[in-house]
């Protein structure tokens, strides 16, 4: 294999491949990149067997081939050398030299037949979808996914679709057991996910980190089988292994009965929990509601530094009620919501609480769900 590349190119692509390999791993092939060469491009590959990605880049191919080197150590060099075309040529016993300007660098690799190949799948079978559409469903429940490795089927979104009248709605899901995150988006129809699967948080984190690098692209193309998810982005593929496992049945636990309606500001709301839970306690993060007419009283207590209180002006015309809630959750539950204007529906002081947009489509359904706590 010998082939030339502008630095800014391949630098690029090293970059989306250092979270998917250079891992600590108990297979030291998993810690590099495939590079192969053809006709006139070079095809990068990392995999840590749950998650890879494939990324296409412009070389000038003097002899295809391919090679494995260590991800983190050739992403180290590429960064540091000049502005210029560098130089990769492959040599004897799987090493691989690098020239570029004055620099030379010779780097060990490992027999590029043993890398792991990707899962295979059908090119017509591919939908297209909404990049951006898809950015924002991700961004408005990953959130809300468990990192708890023993509860593996809470680590990640549900992504399943449903039909209302002529219209496809996708839904995307998130729970931890201590919230939920729904939301509704009308979409073209995405083949595979009729059923319903779940695709890993960290799998959506690197989609989402591409989906951050190819802007201008304005759709997708994705494909689901029993097993794998793809996603081609421009000159980018990504393989995600979906989460074998039940999604609890989420819909049982949305609240029905929620009486007490609140109308708040968002940006006040927020500005007001960012405050007040400086003195809630670190383990718990508890924030005590008292609510009355036109007003919530925040309050938070810390046994080693002290307490605070504010109140918040609201639209409010209900009884008084106590409840606690775990403050970063409100937050975050704040933070994905679009418009100023939000409500929040409560029952009692033992019930979850829902926070929505004030208005919304019928087809951009949005929603999430807190648990209380005993404060």
């Amino acid at each position: 294999m010998n082939f030339e590349m502008d630095k800014r190119e391949f630098l690029k692509g090293l970059s989306l491949m250092q979270s998917v390999a250079g891992r600590k791993t108990t297979l030291p092939i998993l810690s590099h990149i495939l590079i192969e060469g053809e006709k006139s491009s070079i095809y990068l590959t990392g995999t840590d067997l749950e998650t890879g990605i494939r990324e296409e880049l412009t070389a000038t191919i003097h002899q295809g081939g391919k090679a494995s080197v260590s991800a983190k150590k050739l992403y180290e060099i590429i960064r540091e050398l000049p502005e210029e075309t560098i130089h990769v040529n492959k040599k004897e016993n799987h090493w691989i030299s690098l020239h570029c300007g004055k620099s030379i660098f010779n780097l060990a690799g490992l027999d590029a037949d043993e890398f792991p190949s990707l899962p295979n799948f059908e090119d017509g079978a591919f939908s297209q979808v909404s990049t951006q559409l898809m950015k924002e469903m991700i961004e408005k429940t990953i959130f809300a996914a468990s990192n708890e490795e023993s509860r593996y089927h809470l680590n990640g979104v549900l992504l399943s679709q449903s039909k209302r009248g002529e219209r496809a709605i996708i839904r995307m899901v998130a729970t931890d057991g201590h919230r939920l995150s729904l939301i509704d988006r009308e979409s073209q129809t995405i083949r595979g996910i009729e059923k319903g699967i779940i695709i890993p948080k960290k799998g959506l984190l690197e989609i989402k980190k591409i989906m951050a690098d190819r802007d201008g692209e304005e759709e997708m193309e994705v494909y689901f089988n029993q097993t794998h998810g793809f996603f081609k982005m421009g000159k980018s593929l990504m393989v995600v292994r979906l989460i074998d496992g039940e999604f609890p049945e989420y819909e049982q636990v949305i609240p029905k009965g929620n009486d007490k309606k609140i109308v708040m500001q968002k940006e006040k709301m927020y500005g007001s929990l960012r405050r007040v839970s400086t003195m809630a306690s670190e383990r718990v993060e508890g924030i005590k509601f008292s609510l009355k007419k036109n007003s919530i009283e925040l309050s938070s207590y810390h046994q080693d530094y002290g307490d605070a209180k504010e109140e918040v002006e609201v639209a409010y015309e209900g009884p008084s009620l106590e409840i606690g809630f775990n403050a970063r959750y409100l937050m975050e539950a704040l933070n994905v919501i679009d418009m100023n204007e939000v409500i929040m529906e409560l029952k009692d002081e033992g019930s979850p609480g829902i926070i929505k947009p004030l208005s919304a489509p019928e087809t951009s359904n949005q929603i999430s769900i807190i648990m209380p706590m005993r404060i």
